[in-house]
Parts: structure tokens; sequence; C-alpha cells
């Protein structure tokens, strides 16, 4: 019985663990499956053809950030500032952008409307899918499952955006995702993959990664197909590992109300490849 008295106790505070102002009411699942919104992304990315940003130099990075949690953004517009800079070729924001009620998705939908000479996009995290927030995200800003492409002189480099906000990615994710590669992998300079989840953690923790089995795939899946980066949020805690050609990272938040904001840059060149964390402090 005390065993079961823990446990109650407990599912709260993980399920608040990604954001410390969360009503839970409304918050337990999300309305779709993983399945059932990669079948959605799929349809609505048939009259939404992949994006090519044609790069003039060798050169370039992209911006990474994660956990905005809108609300207030005063952080995130710092991020959306340095997205502007011309060597920045595009910003990828992977999950708990808003609080999941339709007005947090207001704010962030009039912000994003300033931001129109910023290559941005989107993935959903957990908070995003709350309260019938899918809904509020898929007629705004489209597929959660895609992926984009760097064009440089040097090459061409791809960017697989993968939605992870309900806990999972889906067995037809996986698949789609190792078609992707399966595709690319002869022909990309770099592949970077990112999404809300994460793959590795550092320690102990109330936040959760990614089904074990489906970690698995996706280790087998980097190494075969040499995967330079797999970017993730969540944790709110900066993680780094290495394993094969792959670097994984957990980004911290960006978020106003917690200390130790920052955002992370790659700079990916004909030469190397290599990151940077920047502080929002």
């Amino acid at each position: 019985m005390e065993k079961w008295k823990i446990i109650i106790l407990l599912l709260p505070v993980s399920l608040a663990s990604c954001f410390h102002d969360l009503d839970e009411t409304g918050a337990f699942h999300s309305k779709y499956n993983a399945n059932e919104r990669f079948e959605m992304s799929q349809e609505w990315s048939s009259t939404h053809p992949f994006q090519i940003i044609l790069i003039p130099d060798s050169d370039y990075s992209v911006l990474f950030c994660s956990d905005t949690h809108i609300g207030t953004y005063e952080e995130f517009n710092l991020v959306l500032n340095a997205a502007k800079s011309p060597s920045a070729a595009a910003l990828v924001v992977a999950g708990d952008i808003t609080r999941g009620h339709p007005e947090s998705y207001d704010t962030l939908e009039t912000l994003m409307n300033t931001a129109d000479s910023v290559n941005w996009f989107f993935t959903p995290g957990n908070h995003d899918l709350y309260f019938g927030g899918w809904d509020e995200y898929f007629p705004r800003f489209g597929a959660s499952s895609y992926y984009f492409v760097v064009s440089t002189p040097a090459g061409n480099d791809v960017f697989i955006i993968l939605d992870s906000g309900s806990g999972t990615l889906g067995s037809l994710q996986l698949d789609w995702l190792t078609e992707v590669l399966e595709s690319f992998h002869s022909s990309a300079r770099h592949i970077t993959i990112a999404t809300h989840l994460n793959v590795f953690k550092d320690g102990f923790g109330t936040t959760s990664g990614l089904p074990i089995e489906e970690v698995n795939v996706l280790l087998d899946l980097c190494a075969r197909y040499e995967v330079d980066y797999v970017i993730g949020g969540h944790d709110h805690d900066r993680n780094e590992s290495e394993l094969g050609p792959t670097n994984y990272i957990i980004m911290d938040q960006c978020h106003d109300d917690e200390d130790g904001s920052s955002y992370l840059e790659i700079n990916y060149g004909s030469e190397s490849i290599n990151h940077d964390f920047h502080s929002l402090e």
C-alpha cells in the first residue's frame, strides 16, 4: 500500500518537471498519438515540399533552442535577434515552445510573424500537446516531422526534424527516418537530427527520454548513416555525449523564469563542424 502511495505522489512531479507552472488539468495525454500526428504531417508535406535554403558561402551556422514556454519571450527574442545574423542559415526550436494554451499559441504566432527574415523550424514538445495543443499547433505551423536542406557551394547539409512530443517517435516515423537517411546518406555533407526528447541523460531526474527500444534503433541509424548531431531538450539541463560519429546534445532551456538559459549554435563548414553554447543571462 505504501508503494502505491509513493507512485501516486511522484506522478504529478514527473509531469510537471519540464515546466514549473504546469496546470495538470487536461495534461495527462495528447489527443493524437505519434503515428497519427506523423500521418497528418505527411499529408501536409505533400502540398508543402521540403525547404531548400541556398547559402552563397560554404560556412554558416544554425541556431537551436528548446523549452521557451511562451508566455513571456524576452530570452527567446534574444535568440530570434541572433538568428537574423547573415551567417545564420536557420533557427530550430526543439519543442516545449508554448504552454499549450491557445493564448500561448497566439503570442507565439504573432511573434514569429515579426521574424520574416529568419528561416525558422519547429517541432512540438509535450507541453505543446497538452490541453489539446495539437489542434492549435498543426493549423498554424503544419508538419511536426519533416526535413530541410541547406545547400552550399561545397555540398548539401540535411536537417531532420522529429516529433517526440508525446513521449515516443512511433513506428511510422522511425520507418520514415530510415528512408530519409538512406536517401541522403551518400550525398549529404552533414546530417543533423533535432527533436524534443533526448537519447542520453546525465544522472537521475524526473523527466524521461525516449523508450529504450526506440533509443536502440536511433543509435543504430546514427552509427550506420554517420549522423553528425542529435539535438534535444526537455530536461532543462545541458548534457553532451559522443558515441561513434555522433554528438548527442541536450540543450538548456530558453525560458524567462529560469536561470542558466542558453542557445546552441552549430557551425557547419567544408573542413569541420563544431558547436558553441551562448548564455542568455
